[in-house]
């Protein structure tokens, strides 16, 4: 593009604002750097969303940020070709802002971005620590509004690496932002153990992620059910029901439900297969 690369944001939160927020600034700047490199054809590549090109993609980060901002969704119609992968009130919601925007030039879609981004750096910066603590409605819930950002930070994360994959670079998910998002997946983990693959009681999955640059996200993870499945620490001692192997594309990918991840393409089973491969089955807990 020809569009002049420049930061994202204007007055930013100093180093008292919450860690979410610090990552979710940096994401975004990670975000505008990605885009002002991008050639005008790759705005137009399809990525792994249904429907959705990466000026797509762009179009619904930004217009998260203008909905925060306290913009109204825009009044538009969605297209027939939109019930083949919108299904629920929030994907029509995004599929909103993503319908309005697709008239767009390119170079206005990019400083639509930028200027969202721009307003909601500005809005961060003046709130209060006590309306961080405030309970505000969220995708995962009514939680305080810097867990809000939590998500914020994980959404705009996982489409960077969206447009990436779609325009065949190197993955970049490992990164302050990135292992910080990566807990969100974490978070579920227990979940797709429990109640989606159906673990029995005292069962032990391990899940670990490999590698070895600073593109990846390495880490271990056992998930044990007793009574119900939850997070606990990693025991190399003790006997695990299941191990899964990932590489940090893969594990990703899988969970966020951009792929459904098969043994021998980047993750492998050891113990109980039938339980691995429901688990795998049952990893994506995106909306």
């Amino acid at each position: 593009m020809d569009t002049e690369s420049r930061d994202a944001t204007t007055t930013e939160p100093t180093g008292g604002a919450p860690v979410e927020v610090r990552h979710l600034i940096q994401q975004w700047k990670r975000l505008d750097e990605l885009l002002a490199g991008l050639k005008r054809d790759d705005w137009a590549a399809p990525t792994a969303l249904p429907g959705w090109t990466v000026r797509d993609v762009v179009a619904h980060i930004a217009g998260t940020e203008h909905l925060l901002s306290g913009e109204p969704v825009p009044d538009v119609d969605l297209p027939p070709s939109a019930d083949e992968y919108v299904r629920n009130p929030i994907g029509e919601l995004n599929e909103k802002f993503v319908q309005e925007a697709r008239p767009l030039a390119v170079e206005d879609a990019f400083a639509d971005f930028r200027e969202a981004v721009a307003e909601r750096t500005g809005q961060l910066a003046e709130m209060t620590p006590q309306q961080f603590e405030a309970e505000s409605d969220s995708p995962v819930g009514r939680v305080p509004f810097r867990r809000f950002m939590c998500v914020r930070v994980f959404d705009c994360w996982i489409h960077e690496d969206d447009i990436r994959h779609a325009l065949g670079m190197q993955h970049h998910l490992g990164s302050g932002p990135g292992r910080f998002a990566l807990d969100e997946i974490v978070r579920s983990l227990p979940r797709t153990v429990g109640k989606k693959a159906g673990a029995p009681d005292g069962a032990r999955v391990r899940f670990r992620v490999t590698g070895e640059s600073d593109t990846d996200l390495p880490m271990a993870v056992d998930v044990m059910v007793a009574g119900r499945a939850g997070l606990v620490d990693v025991d190399d001692s003790a006997r695990t029901t299941v191990e899964l192997v990932f590489d940090t594309p893969t594990f990703v990918r899988a969970a966020t439900g951009r792929i459904t991840a098969e043994p021998g393409n980047g993750v492998e089973i050891s113990g109980d297969e039938d339980l691995g491969r429901r688990i795998l089955g049952s990893m994506a807990f995106t909306i």
